[in-house]
């Protein structure tokens, strides 16, 4: 992969994970969704220098919806309404499958596309990711 879409999709996963841990309690065992907040947050590590976390192996914790500006709106549009052959719309509306589905393809990336695996670039914990799902889900 290219250094600058590594960069950008580091970027999109470390604003994410920067939300989901405003709302994920601390626990990555997956088993209940955070119950969103005022400000949900989340918190990731950036690999390279790029993205949210500001240099390489910094921790930074982050407004879901300003995660989400910086990390995923490259892909799935600033409004969320997706951008033509890279990344699908993240709207309540057309979010059809389940969380566990959306919390695979956020940690482990979808294979032959360019979503990225946000568990492993940016340390994304199920907590991180669930918190940004529901972000997804009940923000217009």
């Amino acid at each position: 992969m290219a250094r600058n879409a590594r960069i950008a999709l580091v970027t999109v996963v470390s604003g994410i994970a920067l939300l989901l841990a405003a709302c994920g309690g601390g626990s990555d065992d997956g088993d209940s969704t955070p119950a969103p907040t005022d400000t949900p947050v989340v918190t990731a590590t950036s690999e390279d220098g790029g993205g949210a976390g500001g240099g390489e192996g910094m921790v930074k914790e982050q407004p879901v919806a300003d995660f989400f500006q910086v990390n995923c709106s490259a892909c799935h549009g600033a409004d969320r309404r997706g951008i033509s052959g890279l990344g699908l719309p993240l709207l309540p509306d057309a979010l059809t499958e389940d969380d566990d589905f959306y919390l695979d393809t956020i940690k482990n990336g979808r294979p032959g596309t360019v979503m990225p695996a946000w568990g492993q670039t940016a340390d994304l914990g199920d907590a991180e990711i669930r918190t940004i799902i529901t972000f997804l889900r009940t923000e217009p």
